[in-house]
């Protein structure tokens, strides 16, 4: 549960309050529990203690696209991949997702069919962005698929969770949802 993890997140801070990586996931933890400004503030001080962290601005990418910044989550994600030259999966997630906020549709489907990220749950900001081009065939399929491995994602759930502070960045992201046949 994301209490345990907060809970575990802060002690590792307390244990060591110099470790930019238990900061950045502190901040991310936060930024979920809607406690914004702790949030910023986890990643200011992780990028202060390491400003070379790459999964710093990788996660703080994701937490600023959801903020109605787009344009400055995209420069930290691409400074992620700048810093990282083998990242992670989930780093062509977190740039997927950028490009779908910034209307780069294309630009996110190239990136989301990177074998790095195509078969993780990606595929709803690639159903999206592919409805987004008016390709309702191909959106509907990979719909389907993210269904098979998301039984019980709704929409309605998944923007109740998920830590955004802009509620325009908000409607982008269930307008694509709903184009692409994704349940209310």
């Amino acid at each position: 549960s994301r209490g345990v993890a907060l809970e575990l997140a802060r002690k590792a801070v307390s244990i060591d309050p110099g470790d930019a990586g238990c900061r950045w996931v502190l901040g991310y933890l936060l930024a979920y529990e809607r406690d914004f400004a702790e949030a910023d503030a986890e990643f200011a001080k992780a990028i202060e203690l390491d400003p070379n962290e790459a999964d710093t601005f990788a996660a703080l990418s994701d937490i600023t696209v959801l903020a109605g910044r787009v344009g400055e989550g995209l420069e930290h994600i691409r400074k992620a991949f700048r810093l990282n030259p083998f990242p992670a999966s989930w780093y062509y997630l977190t740039l997927g997702q950028a490009q779908y906020a910034a209307g780069q549709y294309a630009a996110a489907v190239e990136t989301l069919r990177r074998d790095e990220t195509y078969r993780s749950s990606s595929r709803r900001f690639l159903a999206a962005s592919l409805a987004k081009l008016g390709r309702p065939d191909e959106a509907r399929a990979e719909t389907d698929l993210f269904l098979v491995a998301n039984p019980h994602f709704s929409i309605r759930r998944w923007a109740a969770t998920e830590p955004f502070r802009d509620a325009r960045t908000l409607a982008h992201f269930v307008d694509g949802y709903r184009k692409a046949g994704l349940p209310e």
